[in-house]
């Protein structure tokens, strides 16, 4: 360090001011010709009342306590863009009263060093006012909103995500996309007693590897079957992790993989976790997500490998249940194997009742209702009404069973609940319509359903 520029520093006006700084790898990557991309350092110096950012200074090296003392210095010199930077407002001439480092050992090594210029340093954890301004300097540089880190989600702990990145690099390490193929899926309970979610283990096409989770029959079959691939992010909700390059992840998280440790078995196998949400596809997981996304991917390799991977060219179906350590407080995670599917038929019911059902038994029953509809629709196309009165009919039909599910108040389905006289005629003109010709188009398809009923053996 130059005695000159300490000299020169020395004998600047102090003022009250405390200034925070931190040294730490910037939010950005630098990618050289034929060299690996990697993210460079930066030391960066604001004014803590004023948040005016008085210095920043980029390295290739992690920045040595001379080098962020040398900056310091600088700082107190002038801004960046000397006289005019001051003339603009960019900061004036002066010693802080104070500089607050973020790194404990860094503020150790320079507090003597600083006290020779009577400026006091002290350690402080970054304040939220840095962390913003880190934030917007992200944005700048990569002209894009910053990706959250896994420890911001709402009760996330680093113990937890420890257990993510642990687990996602056995199983990267165990590689399960070798004992089950993509288009294949397995129903987890976790707990046991709880709800199911369904997994598709990426990575038997060689292109893309990882776990994807689903939160329905329903929607596991549009992923795997829509006609639309593309769109499938506008039509479901799931969440999961795939193996990426580490230019994709958070820059939150690799700052917290570099403190904490976390595990990663590859160079191209970070774990980015991923949750997509309609309408636009972006979504941000939730703590009790990552706790079972960690769960899953945990058991899934010894599943694949101890119970599917294929004997004389097939799998058989199989389950099992595993007890789980650490953060998962013994819980348990059960695995069973193959998940049935709709077939299209199914499918098509389950679209066409999705509005009519809010808990499992209004769903089963919607179910039977939209069962006896779909039947009368067929007998419909055998009658030879013409196409344009059977698509009025087809479309009272949703009505029809949309209000029985909404309105009707029955405990169990039966089919002559439609062979009376028409009902729900409030609920239709003040949902629907109330002109003359829809009603009485309504009443017709009812009475047309009710004589059919009648007429069933």
């Amino acid at each position: 360090m130059s005695k000159n520029l300490i000299d020169r520093v020395r004998q600047l006006r102090q003022s009250e001011a405390a200034w925070l700084c931190t040294a730490r790898r910037a939010p950005m990557w630098v990618a050289p010709k034929e060299q690996s991309p990697y993210r460079p350092y930066v030391v960066l110096i604001v004014e803590q009342e004023t948040e005016l950012v008085r210095r920043t200074t980029v390295k290739d090296e992690r920045p040595t306590p001379d080098v962020v003392l040398e900056a310091l210095l600088e700082a107190m010199k002038g801004p960046l863009l000397g006289p005019l930077g001051s003339l603009l407002g960019f900061g004036k001439r002066g010693r802080p009263a104070r500089i607050l480092l973020d790194d404990p050992d860094l503020a150790q090594s320079l507090a003597p060093r600083l006290a020779e210029i009577d400026v006091r340093c002290d350690y402080s954890p970054p304040p939220q006012s840095l962390k913003d301004i880190l934030r917007e300097m992200e944005a700048h540089l990569t002209k894009q909103e910053p990706i959250p880190g896994l420890l911001s989600a709402p009760g996330a702990t680093e113990p937890l995500v420890r257990d993510l990145f642990d687990a996602a690099a056995d199983y990267y390490r165990q590689s399960p996309w070798r004992w089950i193929d993509s288009e294949s899926s397995i129903e987890i309970r976790y707990p046991p007693a709880g709800r199911p979610r369904y997994a598709v283990v990426m990575g038997s096409g060689g292109e893309a590897f990882g776990l994807s989770l689903y939160e329905s029959r329903e929607d596991l079959h549009v992923a795997l079957f829509s006609a639309e691939p593309e769109r499938v992010v506008e039509q479901i909700s799931w969440f999961g992790l795939v193996f990426e390059k580490p230019m994709l992840m958070s820059f939150d998280d690799l700052d917290a993989m570099e403190k904490y440790d976390w595990p990663v078995a590859d160079d191209l196998a970070y774990p980015l976790v991923i949750k997509a949400t309609p309408p636009d596809g972006r979504g941000k997981p939730s703590a009790s997500e990552i706790a079972w996304l960690a769960a899953a991917l945990r058991v899934i390799p010894d599943f694949a490998k101890e119970h599917l991977q294929a004997k004389h060219g097939q799998t058989h179906p199989a389950k099992a249940a595993y007890p789980l350590p650490g953060v998962h407080a013994g819980k348990k995670i059960a695995l069973s194997y193959p998940v049935a599917l709709l077939d299209p038929k199914e499918q098509e019911l389950e679209e066409y009742i999705e509005d009519w059902y809010w808990d499992e038994q209004s769903h089963e029953f919607a179910r039977q209702v939209g069962a006896l509809l779909f039947e009368f629709m067929d007998y419909l196309e055998t009658t030879g009404l013409s196409e344009q009165t059977i698509r009025k009919h087809e479309s009272n039909c949703w009505v029809i069973g949309l209000l029985e599910c909404q309105y009707g108040y029955h405990d169990t389905f039966s089919p002559e609940i439609f062979s009376g006289e028409p009902s729900f005629l409030y609920e239709f003109k003040r949902k629907f319509s109330d002109s003359k010709y829809a009603v009485a188009s309504y009443k017709a398809t009812w009475r047309k359903l009710a004589r059919y009923i009648r007429a069933r053996p």
